[in-house]
C-alpha cells in the first residue's frame, strides 16, 4: 500500500487525453507514456514556432493573409498542448512563470536547465 506522498506522487505520473467526437459523446484515456507526449509536445510547438516565423518575417506590416493564419492557429494549438503537458492542471502564477522561462528558452533553442 501507498503512503500519503506516494500516492500523490503518482497521481501526477498520468495525463489524460480527453476527444469530443461531433456527435458529443466524449472519451477519456490515459496517456501512457507522459515523458514520450511531452516530447511530441516540444517537437510540435518548435515545428510551429518556425513556420509561423517564416510567415510572419515580412515585418510588422505584414499582409495576414491565410498562411499567417494558418501558421498562427498551428501556433496556438501547439502552445497549448504543450502547456498541458508541463503544466498539467496546476495553473498556478508560479506554475505558469516556469513554463514561459521553459518555452522562451525552448524557442531560442537553448537546453533547459534547472536552477539548482
Amino acid at each position: 500500500m501507498k503512503t500519503g506522498d506516494e500516492l500523490v506522487d503518482s497521481m501526477f505520473d498520468e495525463i489524460a487525453e480527453v476527444t469530443v467526437k461531433p456527435d458529443g459523446t466524449v472519451e477519456a484515456s490515459l496517456v501512457e507514456d507522459a515523458a514520450q507526449e511531452m516530447e511530441n509536445a516540444v517537437a510540435d510547438m518548435a515545428r510551429s514556432w518556425r513556420e509561423f516565423r517564416d510567415v510572419n518575417a515580412d515585418g510588422p506590416i505584414a499582409i495576414h493573409d491565410y498562411a499567417w493564419w494558418k501558421a498562427l492557429v498551428y501556433l496556438s494549438l501547439a502552445e497549448d498542448r504543450m502547456k498541458t503537458a508541463f503544466c498539467g492542471r496546476d495553473r498556478s502564477p508560479r506554475s505558469i512563470r516556469q513554463y514561459h522561462k521553459f518555452r522562451l528558452k525552448m524557442i531560442a533553442g537553448r537546453r533547459y536547465r534547472t536552477d539548482a
